[in-house]
């Protein structure tokens, strides 16, 4: 805090009454440009900062946009939501790959999706393997590729002839049961478990994924039907038989065997991603509740939601971030700033309190409109970095159609572009690898203005995914800490001499710089080229 005594060294009052006022007035004007540098330091976008679009497949709310679109159809469709993405600076994709025990690639396990082709089971016309299509695309602009599936919905229906005839249900239809009209694997039955990771295994096995991410759906949640008399009552979950059989004799209550079935989970898949590739994430975006504080005077925060994670979907997250069986958590903080009962800044306080070192990104709901979602991402970045790391949002569609809020007029992607004003990495997680990548040599430049070619020799190094290029003008001194002068992010694939294209070339003597990024943003040395452009590059 300030005061005249602190920043001038004096004692205010052997000084006269004018010299005071002196005095006092311009302590007050250098502590509101203190305050609002501060203010701006932690308003300013990181150099690491989350920034991903949910992408989901389930009743092809975003992609694909309908069922039984041709092959091409689908590649344009994907690359056009990428292609957006990039143009707000975001740096991930979470793809929605398993929607409901089926597949978006060739898979030996599960049938493919209905929401590719129409029918579950049935291949594409023209074979080809959509996932590995999605991975690459991503790569190539610079974008994490986070797998997203849902462990325990089978489809969104309850007639059984839908599901294709090599689907799990099929040979084990004792695993599965019948809730609010669909269909779900139950968690009280181990094998789902174990078949489960199974199917995570092959994917973190098979494809080069950043990470594995689930949503909010373990327990489905509460459905509610009607008595005779017209009174409306909850339904609870049918798993009684897996109950008697596996948790009667060993838990006090159904509640707490329901939050070990997940826990399990939870354990078991934690465990094998990183004994299959370390360097693969594992995130939840769980509800933005974990409890109330009505029932949970200690640790739940001050809201009155309808719905709690712990209670109502068995969902303990905070002990899957207590025990580092995660890598990041997303709640989703879907309400408005200000909202009674579910207010944004308690909640993004309250998570960022239960985070347990884990790196904590908000889940944002892009239909509450442009002003409403920049002053969240302000707020979150206010907190700090420590605190907050970034944001999810929630979803695509916003962004590709570059969304106007009612109210004002303002445009979804005018928004984020200022927001996000600078190329950011994804954070770095401190457990995982924090081996630097060995930097690049031979960095060239040659061109003109108007198009400047950037070349440089990879060093390969087995954790390098990427390649950052600053541009320094003259009298700046090169500090690749900042983001500023970012100008571009390429991917490496593992080519003799990598390439970028710097189309806003204009006259003067630059520094341009290049460092490898590791797949856990450890950035490289930098290695740098200063020259002169002009017609041509001096």
């Amino acid at each position: 805090m300030f005061t005249c005594q602190t920043l001038w060294q004096v004692n205010i009052f052997t000084l006269n009454y004018t010299d005071m006022i002196k005095r006092l007035t311009f302590t007050l004007l250098v502590a509101l440009v203190f305050g609002a540098a501060v203010y701006a330091q932690k308003n300013s976008p990181a150099k690491q900062e989350m920034r991903a679009g949910w992408m989901a497949s389930v009743a092809n709310i975003n992609w694909p946009a309908k069922k039984g679109l041709t092959n091409e159809e689908l590649k344009k469709g994907y690359i056009t939501y990428l292609d957006s993405l990039v143009a707000v600076n975001a740096n991930a994709v979470v793809m929605q790959v398993r929607p409901t025990g089926d597949s978006f690639y060739p898979c030996s396990i599960e049938p493919w999706s209905i929401y590719l082709t129409g029918v579950q089971g049935k291949a594409p016309s023209v074979m080809w393997d959509p996932m590995e299509f999605m991975i690459r695309e991503a790569h190539k602009r610079g974008l994490e590729f986070h797998a997203w599936m849902n462990p325990y919905r089978v489809a969104q229906h309850n007639d059984s002839t839908l599901i294709a005839e090599n689907h799990i249900m099929r040979t084990h239809p004792e695993w599965f049961v019948q809730y609010g009209k669909q269909w779900y694997y139950d968690p009280g039955e181990p094998a789902c478990a174990e078949y489960t990771n199974s199917v995570v295994k092959e994917y973190v096995s098979r494809y080069d994924i950043d990470a594995i991410h689930f949503d909010d759906y373990f327990y489905p949640y509460k459905v509610s039907e009607k008595d005779a008399e017209g009174k409306s009552y909850v339904v609870d979950f049918p798993d009684s038989l897996s109950w008697k059989k596996y948790g009667a004799d060993f838990f006090a209550n159904k509640e707490d065997w329901r939050r070990y079935n997940v826990d399990k989970l939870i354990k078991m898949l934690s465990e094998t991603i990183k004994s299959t590739k370390p360097w693969v994430k594992f995130g939840i975006s769980p509800f933005g509740v974990w409890r109330n504080d009505s029932v949970d005077p200690v640790r739940g925060s001050a809201t009155k939601a309808g719905c709690q994670n712990y209670d109502d979907l068995y969902a303990d997250i905070l002990l899957w971030l207590e025990k580092g069986w995660i890598d990041y958590v997303t709640p989703q903080l879907y309400w408005k700033i200000g909202k009674q009962i579910v207010d944004y800044p308690i909640l993004l306080d309250w998570w960022a309190k239960y985070s347990y070192g884990r790196q904590l990104y908000v889940g944002h709901s892009m239909g509450n409109g442009a002003p409403e979602i920049q002053a969240q991402i302000d707020m979150l970045r206010q907190r700090g970095q420590d605190k907050v790391q970034g944001s999810f949002y929630w979803n695509a569609a916003s962004i590709l159609r570059n969304s106007k809020d009612k109210a004002t007029g303002k445009l979804m992607n005018t928004m984020l572009r200022a927001e996000n004003k600078y190329i950011a990495l994804t954070p770095t997680m401190p457990w995982l690898d924090m081996t630097a990548p060995l930097a690049p040599t031979s960095v060239s430049v040659k061109g003109s203005q108007g198009l400047v070619e950037v070349s440089w020799t990879p060093t390969y190094s087995d954790n390098l995914m990427y390649f950052l290029v600053y541009k320094f003008p003259k009298g700046i001194k090169v500090d690749t800490s900042i983001p500023n002068y970012i100008i571009g992010k390429t991917w490496y694939d593992n080519e003799t001499v990598s390439h970028f294209y710097d189309h806003s070339g204009k006259k003067g003597e630059y520094t341009y710089v290049v460092t490898a990024v590791s797949r856990n943003s450890v950035e490289s040395p930098a290695t740098e080229k200063t020259v002169k452009i002009s017609k041509e590059i001096k």
